[in-house]
């Protein structure tokens, strides 16, 4: 039995505009749209700026860092700080929130005992039959033996 390994698939983007894919564009303007029609309906004067700052900010929320685009970091930042305060200065409103929202402070106090504990139920683990490589020769490749002398056939 043997596994295949794929190394550096690469995700290609077209991109757009000033190196923005188009994707994010496409989100931008259709958000946009979406704004200056709901603003023409309000405040005719206002829809124009507003559609634009919509743009901008759709373009701006949607970069990614890290595989994590902007709007998602303040989101898990807000979380963090949320659950941080309510830890530090424990208030009402802090308490209420995080319960709200389903956080628990039990998540940013670390046990070392029980992150680096050895899982319990890992069975009889048997890496006898696994091959590193799909196509590995006499000289090449990891493989796993029953015994160190053990010659493959």
């Amino acid at each position: 039995m043997a596994a295949d390994f794929k190394s550096h698939v690469l995700r290609r983007d077209e991109k757009g505009l000033f190196g923005i894919p188009f994707k994010r564009l496409l989100l931008a303007g259709c958000a946009g749209g979406l704004a200056y029609t709901l603003t023409n309906i309000i405040a005719p004067s206002w829809s124009i700026p507003f559609a634009l700052i919509v743009i901008v900010s759709a373009i701006t929320l949607t970069s990614l860092r890290g595989g994590i685009p902007l709007w998602g970091r303040i989101g898990y930042r807000l979380r963090g700080e949320l659950t941080r305060s309510a830890v530090q200065r424990p208030t009402v409103i802090t308490h209420h929130l995080n319960k709200l929202i389903d956080l628990s402070p039990d998540h940013i106090r670390l046990d070392s005992a029980v992150i680096f504990a050895p899982p319990h139920d890992r069975g009889e683990i048997n890496l006898s039959e696994w091959i590193i490589y799909a196509h590995a020769d006499d000289s090449d490749g990891l493989i796993f033996v029953q015994s160190p002398l053990e010659e493959n056939a």
